[in-house]
């Protein structure tokens, strides 16, 4: 898939499947890795700091170029974490839209936030899919949910039945669910969520580890994504290597 027919999908849909994100040999170094990060006390909170694959996971070559076309060159990490629900558990989130109460923004023309998933198991289709309301993310501001008994009344929902090393992105606007694991396979999912550089995010740069810090140092790209202060540049103009310049537009004159 390329970053253009995914943006296409985007915008159609509110998200993207993105299939064999991750190849064998990755797959295998970021599964060993999660259930290491699994077996400590709030490792998967913290999965930053628990190996360096997780930070190699933020400009994945397959999947940050998918994140450049749908937010912008101007893309900054918000958040990364790992999930785990085990199976045959009532682990569900309802039917609800991540930003119904955000002010002062337009949302359904707006790419404000996004999140990411990239599944390290199969999920099949009673497992702990995540689903979505195609178009949802298009729907008028207040418009309101239906009050459901049950995951499977939400009509028209589209269930993400994926495969271990498949991706998700999603508009933080668009109605999604996750339902109960009903299957005999636990979820394992890194969830990793960019928004664009002049935001706020949910951890300070400085609060990583130290190892973690110096290898967000090594090149431009890691250090816009994790929100590290360039000298001399604001959060307005801030772009991926070999970008143009930031270039401001006066509007009213």
């Amino acid at each position: 898939m390329t970053p253009e027919q995914a943006r296409r999908d985007y915008d159609a849909q509110g998200y993207v499947l993105i299939p064999n994100a991750l190849n064998a040999e990755e797959l295998k170094r970021v599964r060993e890795a999660f259930d290491r990060a699994a077996a400590e006390r709030g490792g998967l909170r913290d999965i930053l700091n628990q190996d360096d694959v997780f930070v190699d996971m933020v400009d994945h070559p397959v999947l940050l170029p998918i994140v450049r076309a749908v937010v912008g060159d101007d893309a900054q990490l918000r958040y990364a974490q790992g999930g785990l629900i085990k199976p045959g558990t009532d682990s569900g989130s309802g039917w609800h839209c991540d930003l119904s109460g955000l002010m002062g923004v337009y949302l359904p023309d707006s790419v404000i936030m996004t999140k990411l998933f990239t599944y390290l198991e199969d999920v099949p289709e009673n497992g702990a899919c995540l689903s979505f309301v195609p178009g949802s993310h298009r729907y008028e501001m207040g418009h309101p949910l239906p009050d459901l008994a049950a995951h499977e009344d939400m009509p028209h929902h589209v269930k993400m039945v994926v495969r271990a090393g498949d991706a998700v992105l999603m508009n933080g606007y668009t109605w999604h669910a996750r339902f109960h694991n009903r299957s005999d396979r636990p979820r394992k999912v890194l969830e990793y969520s960019y928004v664009h550089s002049w935001m706020k995010t949910m951890y300070e740069f400085k609060d990583l580890s130290p190892h973690v810090q110096e290898l967000v140092m090594k090149s431009h790209n890691r250090r816009q994504l994790f929100g590290v202060p360039e000298p001399g540049q604001s959060d307005w103009g801030r772009r991926f290597e070999g970008c143009p310049a930031y270039q401001p537009v006066e509007v009213g004159v």
